[in-house]
């Protein structure tokens, strides 16, 4: 059962006491690729805080797929995907305190600051709770009966529940929830409704429909967002309000994108996509690292993005753009550039 995202505060304080109970260890792990980076005072301090509840030590020497799926196999367990030293923890009420001091959500067990990866084992093996920071999945081996019930006990542990499929109910538990990360996907949406304003915690928002034109003003009223994508068939501009979302690191769009293609269904020509403009608007988020915008019929990118200084990647491919502007060289911060009519830059 997957977590729209991992729990935080009072919500991972309450789970960690359920995994507590339901495991029999839980298990922290040093990748690895990351052996010969320095750790964190704080990583030291929670190795040694948790060593006293400290069961079996489990080594996985390189990258060998075999050895990877020997492990696997024996604990049943997600925890064990990569080489490292993953270290199994005695469960208990005292060690369980220690995850909790330690951290505020699963998201905090990542290298540098803390071991990695926090997973709860049940007796006998197979996971209970697992997490895997650096790809944002969190999910818990339980039943739809028992996600439903825990859902609505606990507000902030937002599970994917099949309900969600209508998405109303989506809507309904992601506010309930106060959920700083969604996915909305298959829901044959053609509009978003104005009830999307109060996602006031949201930070990423990845929106995958066919049929989405147009975005509305109430998008741009999500102060926190820091990661936006959207994903559809064709889309009517991006509106000059994107400059109201001041903490926007990431804004990704795809035109030409189909989340359920039905028989005979084709991506209309690049050439009648209706996004043909970047509004100069955007050179105001000062915070832009990435941008993307692919497969639309831009013909050219406005002087704005100048001003953008902490832009590190652009990327408007599959464009109307015949050639890349001069003005895009005294962009010195750019690691990435690709301006072009087909996917790759050419020139």
């Amino acid at each position: 059962m997957r977590l729209h995202t991992d729990p935080r505060g009072e919500a991972y304080q309450q789970i960690i006491d359920i995994a507590i109970r339901k495991s029999e260890y839980f298990v922290l792990s040093e990748k690895l690729a990351n052996a010969a980076e320095p750790k964190r005072r704080s990583h030291l301090e929670a190795l040694e805080a948790l060593e006293p509840y400290l069961e079996k030590t489990v080594v996985i020497h390189g990258e060998s797929i075999d050895e990877i799926m020997h492990v696997k196999k024996a604990y049943r367990s997600r925890a064990f995907y990569t080489a490292g030293t993953h270290y199994l923890y005695r469960c208990s009420a005292e060690s369980g305190r220690i995850l909790q001091q330690l951290a505020n959500r699963l998201s905090d067990w990542a290298f540098p600051h803390l071991p990695e990866d926090l997973c709860f084992l049940k007796q006998g093996g197979g996971d209970f709770l697992y997490s895997v920071v650096h790809e944002h999945m969190y999910g818990m081996e339980i039943t739809e009966e028992e996600a439903t019930e825990l859902s609505s006990a606990i507000s902030g542990l937002f599970l994917d529940l099949k309900v969600h499929q209508d998405f109303d109910r989506l809507l309904d538990d992601a506010i309930r929830h106060r959920t700083d990360w969604l996915y909305i996907s298959r829901h044959g949406l053609t509009e978003l409704p104005e009830r999307i304003r109060e996602l006031t915690e949201l930070r990423e928002l990845e929106i995958f429909e066919q049929d989405l034109y147009r975005l509305p003003e109430v998008l741009f009223e999500l102060s926190k967002l820091e990661c936006l994508k959207i994903l559809t068939a064709d889309l009517e501009s991006i509106p000059a309000s994107i400059s109201r979302l001041s903490n926007l690191r990431e804004l990704s769009v795809h035109c030409g994108s189909s989340d359920r293609p039905t028989p005979g269904w084709r991506v209309k020509p690049k050439e009648e996509i209706s996004l043909n403009y970047i509004p100069p608007e955007i050179g105001e988020l000062q915070n832009l690292q990435l941008l993307t915008i692919q497969y639309n019929s831009i013909h050219e990118l406005p002087l704005e993005l100048l001003k953008l200084k902490n832009l590190r990647i652009l990327n408007i491919s599959m464009c109307m753009i015949k050639q890349k502007p001069g003005f895009l060289k005294q962009m010195k911060q750019l690691g990435y550039v690709n301006v072009s009519q087909g996917e790759y830059e050419t020139e």
